[in-house]
């Protein structure tokens, strides 16, 4: 972690009507820290890394036959993100209980929670701190009051994950009316929200895997996406849930909270291409609701 200790620099004035993007950390520990409010300790100052375009590697190959090259893909690397933090305190105890209670929210191995944005249009990257074991004291805080401390970090996991997008769909038995005869009686969607018409919408720059929630009473259940079929051979009962992970990353299912990943057996999942909407597969026999859900994935903070 490289640290440079030095005086503020002196802000220019804020154009009317701008605010600063709103920017967070949450800790291993739950611990949240403001980083752009006016009174924030420690505040974010210029020269942030890792809120726009990350490294690429695309692959190409070559042949005497043709000139130039051929461009087959690309992969996504580690991201490198650098924070210049600015920390003031009006006493030696602030100094320490605060400097304290922000760098005891970092793990070497742990990733914490970099928010950029608020609502609907918050987006969320996983980091962890990167200690080289270098960092000297050239001048003391506790005497000083303040330091701009620029701090290493990096997402292992480089996409930015926007608000997660859920859709829910209702099957219904044959020959049941989707308008219901008396009052009380189940009323059962149509349109978007019927097994048939199933679809769901990635915005993101990056294909997404999506996450299935299957509620009982339902059997001989098929889900899936751009030509992947997901073959469930367990019913779920009435009062039951099946969820199942598609992402790669993790690929379990659980049947109301028990691990069923076995018993689902080998299966082809795909993800939800990027930037449209993909129809979705749901055949399933009975009256239960199925649930799916992804987070889109983008190449920038915003």
């Amino acid at each position: 972690m490289g640290i440079v200790f030095a005086a503020p620099a002196v802000e220019p004035d804020r154009p009317a009507g701008r605010e600063a993007r709103f920017m967070s950390w949450t800790g291993v520990n739950g611990e949240v820290f403001i980083l752009t409010a006016d009174d924030s300790n420690p505040a974010m100052q210029r020269g942030v890394q890792g809120l726009h375009m990350p490294e690429m590697q695309v692959f190409e190959s070559s042949t005497p036959l043709v000139h130039g090259s051929e461009l087959s893909g690309y992969a996504i690397r580690s991201r490198r993100v650098f924070w210049p933090l600015l920390f003031q305190a009006g006493s030696s105890d602030q100094w320490r209980s605060e400097h304290a209670s922000f760098f005891d929210s970092f793990h070497p191995v742990n990733p914490g929670v970099w928010t950029v944005g608020e609502g609907d249009d918050a987006r969320t990257l996983p980091v962890v701190g990167v200690f080289d074991g270098n960092y000297s004291f050239d001048v003391d805080p506790f005497v000083m009051g303040y330091a701009i401390i620029g701090l290493e970090l990096s997402a292992h996991r480089p996409l930015w994950r926007g608000q997660p997008i859920r859709q829910t769909f209702l099957g219904a038995e044959s020959g049941v009316d989707f308008i219901p005869d008396e009052p009380g009686d189940v009323y059962y969607l149509s349109s978007d929200s019927s097994f048939a018409l199933a679809n769901i919408d990635n915005p993101g720059n990056e294909p997404a895997y999506l996450t299935w929630t299957v509620n009982g009473p339902l059997s001989s259940i098929q889900l899936g996406v751009d030509g992947a079929i997901i073959d469930v051979a367990l019913p779920v009962p009435e009062g039951s849930s099946l969820t199942i992970d598609t992402d790669p990353a993790a690929q379990f299912a659980t049947l109301d909270g028990q691990d069923v990943t076995a018993e689902l057996g080998f299966q082809l999942f795909g993800p939800v291409p990027a930037s449209g909407t993909s129809p979705l597969v749901i055949q399933a026999e009975g009256t239960g609701s199925v649930v799916a859900e992804l987070t889109p994935l983008y190449w920038r903070a915003y």
